[in-house]
């Protein structure tokens, strides 16, 4: 039995919420008892629901204070009271608490899982200079928080999405034998791969991400501006953010508007990957992207930036391309090689999708969850 605890959630939309339901769903099928908590950050949205089969309750923080500007963080607080008061409130229904990622709902897990003699594991999702740790320390979400981070630190396991998270745990003297290497997981059953590799009119281009300065976006236009001018592309830009503005006036600074297309927020993700051409990720840090496993799972071909998370899954010229973070140059002349290369296109995308279904499928990352529960909960 395994209580999620995510400090986000529907209807916010990331990388680390749609994998913590899509793996909820998948410990469900399996027969594993889950519930999920989180902070009730949106008004609109209910109390209490039950999606895909999973009970979710959102607890009160008063909606970040109504959005008064430097009243925001204090719902962070409330928000470590009441996931308390709910873990103490539900401690005869679970046997695990699972956290999703390392911040101040992670230090509440940790209290609770010591007052209640409950196991807890935590998942990192960024390294580098976006790193769970770093945030913590730099408290960059929460005041205080840096206080909170050596008890944030005394999960009884951590699972690390790539070999830099690893190196980040142990740099803080967690023992090796305390961290797991798992990756996210792809439905690959349920996803139909690519069968025709001609390019539409204009060519599909597509991002999927928040459009914050870690998705390095604002390189992506640079690059769009010189690939416009020898290629008919557009690329479509799915998901929203705090940049949007910011971005939308770049792109007419650059006199690309015609070439780009801001889509905003949607559940339709896969739709848009099956109609696209190439994928394109020029984050300047990520974990292990959930966006580029579903994109390698359609078949599409993929350019990545060259950082931890991203080289951890792309080989290059094997399964995709990479290219230097933050030049523009450099991702222009990938995406053009794939604009102009057919056969090239076929095989990277082919083999992303083997890829990911040799490596990232969903069920066997499940079944090694499952695992890891028993191990922790075995007498």
């Amino acid at each position: 039995r395994v209580m999620m605890v995510v400090r986000l959630f529907y209807p916010w939309i990331g990388g680390t919420e749609r994998q913590a339901h899509k793996l909820a769903r998948k410990l469900l099928e399996k027969q594993v008892a889950v519930e999920l908590v989180t902070g009730w950050w949106f008004r609109g949205s209910p109390a209490q629901e039950v999606l895909d089969g999973i009970p979710v309750q959102r607890n009160f923080t008063l909606w970040e204070f109504l959005g008064i500007k430097g009243l925001r963080k204090f719902g962070g607080y409330l928000y470590i009271l009441t996931l308390l008061w709910h873990l103490w409130r539900r401690r005869a229904n679970y046997d695990v608490i699972h956290v999703h990622g390392l911040n101040y709902h992670t230090f509440t897990a940790v209290l609770a899982g010591r007052l209640l003699n409950k196991k807890v594991i935590s998942k990192l999702a960024n390294s580098g200079h976006a790193s769970d740790i770093n945030k913590m320390r730099e408290e960059r979400q929460l005041a205080l928080a840096r206080f909170m981070l050596p008890t944030a630190l005394k999960c009884d396991r951590f699972v690390a999405l790539n070999e830099k998270v690893v190196d980040e745990l142990t740099a803080v003297h967690i023992p090796n034998s305390h961290i797991i290497e798992l990756p996210n997981g792809v439905e690959t059953d349920a996803i139909p791969a690519k069968t025709s590799y001609a390019l539409h009119t204009p060519a599909r281009l597509i991002f999927v991400g928040r459009l914050h300065p870690q998705k390095g976006i604002d390189t992506l236009l640079h690059a769009m501006r010189r690939l416009a001018k020898h290629h008919d592309v557009c690329l479509h830009l799915l998901g929203d953010g705090p940049l949007k503005a910011e971005l939308l006036a770049l792109t007419e600074q650059l006199g690309i508007t015609d070439q780009v297309q801001f889509h905003g927020q949607t559940d339709a993700v896969l739709a848009h990957l099956q109609e696209a051409d190439l994928f394109v990720l020029p984050s300047r840090a990520e974990g292990l992207s959930n966006a580029l496993l579903e994109a390698m799972s359609c078949g599409l071909p993929v350019v990545v930036s060259s950082i931890p998370g991203n080289v951890d899954v792309i080989d290059h010229n094997q399964n995709g391309l990479r290219f230097t973070v933050d030049d523009p140059d450099s991702l222009a002349d990938n995406l053009a090689i794939l604009l102009t290369n057919a056969n090239l296109r076929q095989r990277l995308g082919c083999r992303a999708r083997q890829t990911v279904e040799c490596r990232y499928s969903l069920s066997a990352v499940a079944d090694q969850y499952i695992d890891l529960y028993r191990d922790l909960i075995k007498p």
